[in-house]
């Protein structure tokens, strides 16, 4: 692909004998010669639709050195291919034959060779049906191409390398919109983690104010309020306590406890 083409083409034509198809069994009264070239017909014509199948065979192709999917290729027809030839086709036998190949030397050997194996096929044919020498059909060339270089080979090479650049432009956008898109991916996926952890639970208010009598007030609150207890009785000894104490202490006959204003002394 994209590779030098050179081309060759030949466009040949099958005439018949100047004495016709005929040849006259008394030495003394010969045919009559006719212009070969006045004597196209239908023969001539299948003649060279036999010759064309014959060569378009895979066998002969192989003679021929042309590959299956190979670097040459060739054109055997009735001159369909050949532009300067449809005006005519119908109305001569015409045989074209026509080589593609990347190098001038095996264009030019390949059509050298189909030339020859269509003479030799022409040949074997009439000898094999017994036809007289006479009266074999020829093959004449009408025109031959010779090797040229195929400019379209640089047109074709010019395109594969354009579609050839695309491809990989566009290759390069798509992974560069696959790397960016991944990452948005990475950099959405912890903020989602962060949002998926419950915040701590806000403690209450009581609980962060200041200690009510040694005890905060989420203790007293947890307490139902109350301050039952001893602890409670000791800690709450105000003076209606106390002048209760030393009254019922008079009535009783039972003296203060002086160890009360030490304590009290001691404490202020």
């Amino acid at each position: 692909m994209g590779s030098p083409r050179y081309e060759t083409e030949s466009s040949l034509i099958l005439t018949a004998p100047p004495s016709g198809g005929t040849l006259s069994m008394d030495p003394t009264k010969p045919v009559g010669l006719t212009n070969p070239l006045l004597q196209y017909n239908d023969g001539l014509r299948t003649v060279a639709g036999i010759l064309i199948l014959a060569l378009n065979s895979k066998d002969e192709l192989r003679k021929l050195g042309i590959e299956e999917n190979g670097s040459t290729e060739i054109v055997i027809d009735d001159g369909r291919s050949n532009a300067d030839l449809l005006g005519v086709v119908t109305q001569g036998p015409f045989i074209h034959i026509k080589v593609v190949s990347r190098t001038a030397e095996t264009a030019k050997g390949i059509l050298e060779r189909a030339e020859r194996r269509l003479r030799e096929e022409l040949t074997s044919y009439q000898t094999s049906l017994g036809a007289p020498k006479s009266t074999f059909i020829a093959v004449n060339n009408v025109a031959l191409i010779p090797v040229a270089y195929d400019g379209g080979g640089k047109i074709q090479l010019a395109v594969e390398v354009l579609v050839v650049a695309l491809l990989f432009g566009f290759g390069a956008a798509y992974l560069m919109w696959i790397r960016r898109v991944r990452g948005r991916t990475a950099q959405a996926e912890p903020a989602e983690d962060e949002a998926d952890v419950p915040e701590p639970a806000a403690e209450p208010e009581t609980a962060k104010g200041p200690a009510l009598n040694g005890r905060s007030t989420v203790m007293s609150s947890a307490s139902g309020g109350s301050d039952d207890g001893p602890s409670a009785d000791r800690d709450d000894d105000g003076p209606a306590t106390e002048e209760f104490a030393r009254i019922n202490g008079e009535f009783l006959g039972i003296a203060p406890d002086q160890r009360k204003p030490d304590q009290d002394g001691r404490a202020g």
